[in-house]
């Protein structure tokens, strides 16, 4: 066994948790992870890791050497990338991202991406369920909303305001509603996305404020519920990332608009070992600049 493929055996299973994940992630099966791990601790004359039929962790030694281990790594990578750069960006480069916003912004910058460095492949898996990146074999997620997991490195690609918008159609038979209050006698398309669909929030007079909404359409897609709001069947809420082309076409029109909604952090996610790839961070600035347009 090489040292270095043992190095980088012992940081993937710690960083995807479990042998078994580190295998899916290296591409190697569950037992060569093992007799690598093995080989190396017998190497070291040292325990790594605290081994039960259910759980691993890290022994004090297995702490001190993960982090010797992601230095040396990280400047082989750092030499690998300079090679890399000089020949131009090349291998696969795997993203996930939410359905909705992966099928529009997402996708896009992808067809621009892949003009700009054509020996990438890039592969884009839409889901709204939350991705473990080291399991799945992730490079890089596309996140809104509040991050749960801190190990992740976060760069963020701008924010989202949710705005409240309404067909002309809807407006002409059941009037605008002047105050947030108002929403409560007006039929509401839901979106099963928000924390909570039937609450709707506003800042009033400074504070923040949730007001309850009903209606007959609820959906976990913004472009299904911009269906029968653009047909005048009720007001939606909705990240302002999706609504641009219908408030410049006037098809839909902005309410409420001394009542400001929440913002949204939209950021890319990825794994500390990913940090510093090339294909990575230059797919990040074509994404960011998707998201100013």
């Amino acid at each position: 066994m090489d040292k270095i493929d043992g190095m980088r055996t012992f940081v993937a299973a710690v960083e995807a948790g479990s042998f078994a994940a580190a295998s899916e992630r290296l591409g190697i099966s569950g037992k060569l992870v093992s007799k690598y791990i093995a080989t190396l601790e017998a190497d070291l004359r040292m325990n790594l890791l605290h081994r039960t039929t259910r759980s691993m962790s890290l022994t004090h030694d297995g702490r001190i050497y993960l982090e010797g281990c992601r230095r040396v790594l990280n400047e082989l990578d750092l030499l690998d990338m300079s090679l890399e750069a000089s020949s131009g960006l090349k291998g696969t480069l795997r993203v996930a991202a939410p359905l909705t916003f992966g099928e529009t912004v997402v996708a896009t910058a992808i067809l621009e991406f892949m003009d700009l460095h054509p020996e990438v492949t890039v592969e884009l898996e839409l889901s709204d369920e939350y991705v473990d990146l080291a399991e799945d074999g992730f490079d890089l997620a596309v996140r809104i909303g509040t991050l749960k997991d801190s190990s992740l490195v976060a760069r963020k690609l701008g924010e989202a305001r949710l705005l409240v918008v309404a067909a002309p159609s809807y407006i002409e038979r059941h009037g605008a509603p002047a105050h947030p209050d108002e929403l409560s006698s007006h039929i509401c398309i839901r979106d099963a996305n928000n924390p909570d669909p039937n609450r709707w929030p506003f800042l009033i007079e400074g504070k923040q404020i949730q007001v309850s909404v009903t209606g007959p359409f609820l959906s976990n897609s913004p472009p299904a519920c911009l269906i029968p709001a653009r047909a005048g069947k009720g007001i939606f809420i909705c990240p302002d990332v999706f609504l641009a082309d219908d408030l410049a076409q006037g098809r839909l029109v902005q309410l409420l608009a001394g009542f400001p909604s929440r913002m949204i952090a939209i950021q890319t996610v990825q794994l500390p070992s990913a940090f510093r790839k090339p294909k990575v961070a230059a797919f990040i600035n074509v994404l960011r600049k998707h998201m100013k347009t």
